[in-house]
Parts: C-alpha cells; sequence; structure tokens
C-alpha cells in the first residue's frame, strides 16, 4: 500500500541548479534517449507485471537508500544512485554490489558547500573521471575500505538517523590518487530523456533509473507503477525515504545510465 502523502510531494530546495539546455548535456557527453526505447502506452501494464515477476526493474538493482541531510548534495545522490543501479543491473550476478561516495562527486562539480550544483556538471564527472567508492558498503561499516585503494565518506550534512558524517572537505581533500580508483567506475552511455511523460515511463520500463528534477531538487526514479488506475514513478529520495511522483512531474527530462566500465575489483 502506497502511502499517499509520498505522492507529489512539494519540495523548496535549491540544491539542483536549473536544468541546462540541450546543447550543453549534449557537449558534456551525453546522446539523445534513441526512438527505439519508446514503449506504447498499450504496453506498460505488461511491462509492470514482467518487472514484478522477474525482479527486472532498477529498483532491484538499488541497494540502498542515502541520506543528505542537511546538506546541498541532491544532484550529486541521485547521480550515486542512478550510478549504483546501472553497475548493478550491468555486473548481476558478479556479486559485486558497490555503493559510491555522493560526497566524493559533489566536491568536484560545486559552486561552494551550500550552492549546490548542476547536473551538467555530475554527468560529466560521471563519463570523464569516474565515481568513487565510499567507505562503507553492503559488507558493513568501512567494507570497501578493505577492497579498494582510494575510498571517501557519503555526505557531509548533518542527519538525525544512522547516516554518518565526517564533514566538509574540497576536491583537494580527496584521498591523493583517487583518480586511478574512479577511472574504473566510468559512465559509458548517459541518455538525455526528452520532457515528456512517455519517455520516462519508457526507460523504467527497460529497468534504467533516471534522474530528473523540479522544484530545485533532483530526484531519482527507479521504477514505474500502477496503483488506482493511475502509473506513478517510484523514487528513492536522498532523505532515505520512497516517493512517487504522478503523470503531473514525469514530463521534466532527465538523464539515464544505460552502461558504465568494467572494474578491476579484488576477490
Amino acid at each position: 500500500m502506497i502511502d499517499q502523502k509520498q505522492i507529489d510531494v512539494e519540495f523548496s530546495f535549491d540544491g539542483m541548479q536549473e536544468l541546462p539546455p540541450d546543447d550543453e548535456m549534449l557537449h558534456a557527453g551525453l546522446k539523445y534517449l534513441p526512438d527505439s526505447f519508446y514503449i506504447p502506452r498499450s504496453e506498460w501494464d505488461d511491462r509492470i507485471r514482467q518487472h514484478e515477476l522477474n525482479a527486472s526493474s532498477a529498483d532491484f538493482f538499488s541497494s540502498r537508500f542515502t541520506h543528505q541531510g542537511s546538506s546541498s548534495e541532491c544532484v550529486a545522490h541521485s547521480a550515486q544512485q542512478l550510478f549504483m543501479t546501472a553497475y548493478n543491473r550491468q555486473f548481476n550476478g558478479l556479486g559485486h554490489d558497490v555503493w559510491f561516495s555522493p560526497l566524493a562527486l559533489y566536491v568536484r562539480i560545486c559552486g561552494s558547500r551550500y550552492g549546490g550544483s548542476n547536473v551538467r556538471d555530475s554527468c560529466r564527472e560521471m563519463i570523464s573521471r569516474g565515481m568513487l567508492p565510499c567507505h562503507d558498503g553492503p559488507g558493513g561499516d568501512n567494507a570497501q575500505t578493505k577492497i579498494f585503494e582510494h575510498t571517501l565518506h557519503q555526505t557531509s550534512g548533518r542527519t538525525e538517523d544512522h547516516w554518518p558524517t565526517k564533514g566538509w572537505l574540497r576536491e583537494s581533500g580527496l584521498p591523493k590518487g583517487w583518480e586511478s580508483t574512479a577511472k574504473q567506475f566510468r559512465a559509458l552511455e548517459v541518455y538525455l530523456i526528452p520532457r515528456d511523460v512517455e519517455a520516462h515511463a519508457s526507460v523504467l520500463l527497460h529497468g534504467m533509473a533516471l534522474s530528473n528534477g523540479r522544484q530545485g531538487h533532483s530526484i531519482p526514479h527507479v521504477k514505474l507503477v500502477k496503483e488506482n488506475g493511475r502509473y506513478l514513478s517510484q523514487y528513492k529520495d536522498s532523505y532515505n525515504v520512497m516517493r512517487y511522483d504522478s503523470e503531473r512531474w514525469m514530463d521534466s527530462g532527465g538523464f539515464c545510465i544505460r552502461s558504465v566500465t568494467t572494474p578491476d575489483i579484488k576477490e
């Protein structure tokens, strides 16, 4: 049962700067979503059933929520959710579930600690220099420090629950040589999603997550569901909560990650 209070939640944030024009996104390395990805509305119900039966929606490959706390890091949290989902989907069955640090991305693209950031810059960084794993992983606290040479904590924002923070830093404060680890985790195929409901739904029905934004907040969508005759886009908000958008908010464009690089991971 979906909590109706979590549908079409209104925001008043300033963590995400206005979505740049298409030409800027394309210059950052994105490509337009191919027309072949569009799925007719008449097939949506069957696709939703198949995803449930086969556990194949993006949500099944997203192994955690994150909590940005008091920070302005929503763009980076949303981006890492997409990257993690694409990575786990691509390497499903290899037992290589990896968690990534939103903060390690944010410090490379922000103007200031609370200045928010730009989706274009997050995509450019994921494509060019990559994502850095965080200290913690599916194996517990500091689990990934035993696997990767360079890792970082998750966020600088204070939270009221179990999400720890170790404070703010600048790009110069990243672990020395971090680039050698991050380059193993780069986005290869990143698609720019048109501003229409059908494109949004089609990406989710292909089993990919997508990030869009509204009201100053960047949102990672992971699944299309249907309740009481209406379609809802399920997203893992970066406040450790599951929420939903109706078609009212499904026409704001965004981006998705189809494939990533293959890393060299210690067994």
